[in-house]
C-alpha cells in the first residue's frame, strides 16, 4: 500500500474516531422515530440539496463583500465570490454546525412546499398554475395589482429547474440567513487561511443589508392582505390551484392566525389532520375543503364530507387558537400539564 493510501485511511480512521459516539444517535433515530411523519428520500434529497444552496448562496456573498468592498485579494476567496462554490458546505455538513433547530424546521417547510408544488403539477398545468396570479394585474385597486406583480416577480426569481429545490438568498429569513452566515464565516476563513477580521466584517455587513420583504413569503403576505380587504363575492375561497401555493398558504394563515410555516408542516403530518382542522375552523365550505384537500394530498388519503362535515367548529377554533400560541408558551402549558396536573392535556 503507498503512503498516500495509508494517510487516506488513517485520516478517515481517525475523522470516524472523533464522531463514534454519534453512530448509535443517528442510528437510533432511523429505528426509533418521535412522530409518524414519513420523510421520504427525496425529501432527505431536497432538504440537503436546498441547505447546500443556501450556504453557497451566503457564502458567496460574503466573500462578495470582503474582495469587492473590502480589499480582501486571497484567490480562493475571489473564486467564490466570481463563481460560488460547494467548498464551505463541504465542511460545515459533517461538522454539526447546520444541524439546528431553526435551520432544520426550515428546510422542513422548504423540503414540504417542493412537495406540495410537484402534487399541484399533478393536477394543473404549469401554465395554468402561473395564470392564477396574472388575473390580480388588472385589479380595480392599484395596490392590489402592484403586490401581484411583486409576488410573479418574486417567484420567478425564486424558481430552480424542474425537479430541482431552488435557495434564493432574499427568500431566506433573517434568523437562517444568521444561523448559517457564522458558520460559513468560520469555514472560509479555514479554507482560505486568511485573517478572520475582513470576513467577519463582510458577514456582519451581509446580515445588516439582507432583506426578506423582497421575498416570495413577504410578496404573499402583501397580496393575502390586500385580497382579504377587498374580498367580495367575486373573490372566492382561497384554493392552491385558483391562487397558487405560496399566495393559498398565506391568505389561509392570515385568515387562522397562523403563520406560513405552520401551514406547510401541518401538510406533511398524516391524513393532513391539523390541516383539515384549521379550514374548519376557518370556517370553509365542504366542497371546497374536499377540493383543497385533494389538490394537496399525495394521494394516499380521502376526506369525505361526513367527516369534515361532523367536525365540531367551535372545538377546531379552540385549538387553532392554541397552535397560534407563542411556542415558548405551549412548550410551557404542556410541561406543567404533564409534571404538575398529571396528566396529558387532551
Amino acid at each position: 500500500m503507498d503512503r498516500t493510501k495509508q494517510n487516506d485511511i488513517i485520516r478517515r480512521a481517525r475523522a470516524m474516531a472523533d464522531k463514534a459516539s454519534f453512530v448509535a444517535d443517528d442510528f437510533a433515530q432511523a429505528l426509533f422515530p418521535r412522530t409518524d411523519v414519513v420523510f421520504n428520500d427525496r425529501m432527505r434529497s431536497h432538504a440537503l440539496q436546498y441547505l447546500r444552496r443556501a450556504v453557497s448562496q451566503i457564502a458567496q456573498r460574503i466573500c462578495q463583500i470582503a474582495t469587492r468592498d473590502l480589499g480582501v485579494t486571497h484567490q480562493l476567496l475571489l473564486s467564490i465570490a466570481e463563481e460560488g462554490g460547494d467548498q464551505s458546505f463541504a465542511l460545515l455538513q459533517p461538522s454539526g454546525l447546520l444541524n439546528k433547530p431553526e435551520i432544520v424546521q426550515h428546510l422542513l417547510v422548504k423540503t414540504q412546499q417542493n412537495e406540495l408544488a410537484a402534487r399541484l403539477l399533478q393536477k394543473i398545468s404549469q401554465e395554468d398554475l402561473e395564470s392564477t396570479l396574472t388575473r390580480h394585474l388588472d385589479h380595480d385597486d392599484p395596490a392590489v395589482a402592484q403586490a401581484a406583480m411583486g409576488l410573479l416577480v418574486a417567484q420567478s426569481r425564486a424558481t430552480g429547474v424542474a425537479s430541482v429545490i431552488e435557495a434564493c438568498l432574499a427568500d431566506l429569513p433573517p434568523e437562517i440567513v444568521y444561523a448559517i452566515a457564522w458558520p460559513a464565516t468560520a469555514a472560509l476563513v479555514r479554507l482560505s487561511g486568511s485573517p478572520g477580521v475582513r470576513l467577519q466584517q463582510a458577514a456582519e455587513r451581509l446580515l445588516a443589508e439582507h432583506d426578506e420583504s423582497a421575498g416570495v413569503a413577504r410578496k404573499a403576505e402583501r397580496l393575502a392582505q390586500l385580497l382579504e380587504q377587498t374580498r367580495t363575492e367575486t373573490n372566492p375561497v382561497p384554493h392552491p390551484m385558483k391562487d397558487g401555493l405560496a399566495l393559498f398558504v398565506a391568505r389561509l394563515a392570515r385568515q387562522s392566525g397562523l403563520s406560513s410555516d405552520q401551514i406547510v408542516t401541518f401538510t406533511a403530518e398524516p391524513e393532513m389532520a391539523r390541516f383539515i382542522i384549521v379550514l374548519r375552523a376557518a370556517d370553509y365550505p365542504v366542497q371546497e375543503a374536499l377540493s383543497i384537500y385533494a389538490a394537496l394530498d399525495s394521494g394516499d388519503h380521502i376526506l369525505t364530507a361526513a367527516t369534515y362535515g361532523e367536525l365540531d367548529r367551535d372545538r377546531c377554533v379552540a385549538l387553532v387558537s392554541g397552535w397560534a400560541a407563542p411556542d415558548a408558551y405551549q412548550d410551557a402549558e404542556r410541561t406543567l400539564s404533564r409534571d404538575y396536573l398529571g396528566e396529558d392535556r387532551p
